[in-house]
Order: C-alpha cells, then structure tokens, then sequence
C-alpha cells in the first residue's frame, strides 16, 4: 500500500515490507541457531531452531492471509470473507498447536529457546516499524536552514 500524503504513509507498509521482514528473519534466525550452538547443547540449538522454523512459517501464513482476502474481498462478501478468515485462522492455529504439540511429545525442549525463537518475526517487526518511525519523527523534527549552507 503506497500513500501519497506523507502524513498518512507513517502508518501504511509499502510492497516490499513482508519480503525484507521475512528476509530479514530468516537471517536473524540463522545467526541465532549458529549462536546458540556455543552452549554446547544439541536441546537449545534445536529448540531455537524449531522455534524460529515455526515463527517464518506463521508470518508467511499470516502475509498469504491477508493478500488472499485482499482478493477475495475484491470478489465476495463481508459475510464471506468473515467465513475465510475464521477457517484460515482455525487452520492456522491447529496447524501451530499439532506442530507444538509433536515436538513437545518426540523431541526434549527447552521452553525459553523455544520462545526466543518464536519471537524472532515480532522483533524483526517491531525494529522495522519502530526505525520508519524514528526516521519519519527526525525528517519532521530536524530543520536544517539551507540559505546559510555553503555546498
């Protein structure tokens, strides 16, 4: 979504947002299973890992939620599209507590690895908007007189 009026894009994410996040998480998540393999523990390393594997795949099911319902807004109704996202949504989560669910039965976990790489996709979030915020504030707030400027 582009904005023309340069008070509203604060708020709205260009084209290429979910690619740099997804992007970018991906390599956050390498950096922290190759981090996690100093402690000398296959449960850690393997409890980031899978937890950093079950946060990409959320974020990609939650970006291909919305575009579909994007579409299918497009082409159907308000009372159908509520019916999409309430199957995507009850598919998604059966999805997350049968994956949960499994490697907590057949693999030995450790619950703060497991939650650190869970929070891997919200942290990249939370950077990404929290900088475009942060720059959005100094473009407004910095003023610069240009007539004293010898370039």
């Amino acid at each position: 979504m582009i904005i023309e009026d340069k008070e509203k894009s604060l708020l709205f994410f260009d084209e290429g947002f979910p690619d740099r996040v997804l992007k970018t998480s991906f390599f956050l998540s390498l950096l922290l299973v190759v981090c996690s393999l100093s402690y000398m523990s296959f449960i850690v390393t393997v409890s980031v890992a899978v937890g950093c594997f079950i946060s990409l795949i959320l974020y990609k099911v939650l970006w291909w939620t919305i575009r579909h319902t994007i579409r299918h807004a497009i082409q159907h109704k308000s009372s159908e599209i509520k019916k999409f996202l309430l199957k995507i949504n009850i598919l998604k989560y059966f999805i997350l507590g049968a994956l949960l669910l499994s490697i907590s039965l057949f693999l030995d976990v450790d619950v703060i690895a497991m939650m650190i790489g869970l929070s891997v996709v919200i942290a990249v979030i939370i950077m990404k908007i929290g900088s475009k915020v942060l720059v959005n504030y100094m473009n407004k707030s910095v003023k610069v007189p240009y007539k004293d400027m010898n370039l």
